[in-house]
């Protein structure tokens, strides 16, 4: 698997946020974007996501750690970083021990989300890193 095959889920309440995630990820990405934990659950068998960035304060009803639990159930090979605003040391801690990949907080530069991603899929491809130091959470 390559960077330029990725496959990524963008899940954000926040439509502006998404369509941001949008145009710092690379063009070559496969992307799909929902606006809630229950959609992204709806959204993994037809997208099969790589990587899945994760707001951890959804709305309206399924928080961000409540769909990072749905996801891992569903693959667990599936990277999934964290991303917010608020930024909660035990939320993070414990979006890591549930299995986060790890985690951006907001706003981010395109870079650490770029050496997120390329980090993430290296994970996923059983590579210890991508080659240098991973951003925020990692």
């Amino acid at each position: 698997m390559t960077a330029e095959q990725a496959r990524v889920l963008l899940v954000d309440d926040e439509e502006g946020v998404r369509l941001s995630l949008r145009a710092l990820l690379d063009r070559d990405d496969q992307l799909s974007s929902v606006g809630s934990g229950e959609a992204a659950v709806a959204e993994l068998p037809r997208f099969r996501p790589d990587i899945v960035l994760l707001d951890v304060k959804l709305l309206p009803s399924m928080s961000g750690l409540d769909a990072l639990d749905r996801i891992k159930a569903f693959d667990d090979r599936i990277a999934v970083v964290m991303i917010t605003a608020f930024a909660s040391l035990a939320t993070l801690n414990e979006a890591l021990r549930r299995g986060a990949f790890g985690y951006l907080i907001k706003p981010f530069p395109r870079r650490d989300l770029e050496l997120m991603v390329r980090d993430a899929l290296a994970h996923r491809a059983g590579r210890p890193n991508g080659g240098g130091s991973g951003p925020t959470g990692r």
